[in-house]
């Protein structure tokens, strides 16, 4: 009995830490600590990987911030990836990088926290009746509110901030950036899944495209050219037909297919290129 109170208590007092939103960190490697951190807009956890660029501690600079998806699947592997083979070539990106991962079940939960909602008639009224798909403005309300405020507070950074996202993330990409006021000033979208709930991400371009003055914002729309049975390839060049007829003043548009490569073999190559862009 007193072994199972222990426990229980011990369960408690993880339990308000967590709800508290104080952090307990661990190092990756000398760039990279980790830690958990509870969204009340989400009513979740979230899995958070800060790397730091190589002269933070001996310099009093502000620096850009990339916030990039899934960094405990492929495409985040890949992205960590990336900045290491830029350090060893001498070239280490001069920013700071904050991946988000998902606990648990990432399929489904990525499916509530990067899918768009339907609107309703008045087009002010986001819903999904479904807990677990279409929740992205929940999401998108943990990153204005609590995530990049966090991380803002904590380092220094400066206020040009880059979202990279594959797949769902990079469809989320579309949503950040269809925003009247974004987040970011650099949307990263690969391999985007724009066909999801019926294309209605076009209804958000539309309220995008009905702002007098939208900021200024960059957006890179990559994919594999063998993305053909996933839906990926022919969303893209839909999407990126639309937007150069929609011609933005504001908004600088970069389109990519990677010649040869799939959904995630694409991920790499896109990194490559874009990171020191978007940063220099």
């Amino acid at each position: 009995m007193k072994q199972n109170s222990a426990i229980a208590v011990c369960l408690l007092i993880a339990a308000f830490i967590q709800c508290a939103g104080k952090l307990s960190q661990d190092v990756i490697d000398s760039k990279t600590t980790h830690f958990t951190f509870y969204s009340k807009a989400v009513g979740d956890s979230f899995d958070i990987y800060v790397s730091l660029p190589d002269d933070y501690e001996k310099s009093d600079s502000s620096y850009h911030s990339i916030y990039y998806m899934d960094a405990n699947l492929k495409s985040g592997k890949a992205f960590r990836t990336a900045l290491q083979d830029f350090r060893n070539q001498g070239k280490a990106l001069n920013a700071i990088s904050i991946g988000i991962g998902h606990f648990g079940n990432y399929r489904e939960l990525r499916r509530r926290d990067l899918i768009t909602p339907f609107i309703k008639n008045d087009k002010d009224s986001l819903v999904s009746d479904d807990k677990v798909f279409g929740h992205c403005e929940e999401f998108y309300q943990f990153l204005q509110n609590e995530l990049i405020p966090l991380i803002e507070s904590k380092y220094r950074c400066k206020k040009d901030r880059s979202w990279v996202g594959h797949s769902l993330g990079g469809l989320f990409a579309f949503y950040a950036l269809f925003k009247k006021e974004p987040l970011f000033a650099n949307h990263i979208s690969l391999s985007p899944a724009l066909w999801i709930n019926y294309g209605n991400i076009y209804e958000f371009e539309k309220r995008y495209y009905d702002f007098k003055d939208n900021p200024k914002a960059r957006l890179y729309l990559c994919v594999g050219s063998r993305e053909t049975l996933n839906k990926i390839r022919k969303g893209a060049r839909e999407m990126k037909t639309h937007l150069e007829k929609r011609n933005y003043r504001n908004l600088t548009f970069i389109y990519k297919e990677f010649e040869g490569e799939t959904h995630n073999s694409e991920v790499p190559l896109a990194l490559k290129w874009i990171l020191p862009e978007i940063v220099n």
